[in-house]
């Protein structure tokens, strides 16, 4: 058998996986970030705490947009807080 048409079977389960836990990872940050904006919640612990476990996954269009959702309420209190959130997706994914 060709070892790249071996390795090719072998990943394509675990692209699978992974395409199954951004989904539920965006499924899981836009309901906790909608109950945030709903409910006008201004705790920068609750923030940050959701801020930072979406920042891993940013490099999702769907993550992002929900990233970028909370940034902006997050703005409206915690420009600093904020700026440096947007700072370390920056770093993490934009590409130069």
């Amino acid at each position: 058998m060709n070892p790249i048409h071996t390795l090719r079977s072998d990943l394509q389960p675990l692209a699978q996986q992974m395409r199954d836990l951004y989904r539920q990872a965006v499924a899981q940050a836009n309901a906790e970030v909608s109950d945030i904006l709903q409910t006008n919640d201004r705790d920068s612990a609750r923030i940050e705490r959701q801020l930072d476990h979406m920042l891993g996954f940013c490099c999702d269009p769907e993550m992002l947009l929900v990233f970028k959702r909370l940034c902006r309420h997050y703005f409206t209190f915690a420009p600093v807080a904020t700026a440096e959130y947007i700072q370390a997706y920056r770093e993490m994914w934009d590409t130069p």
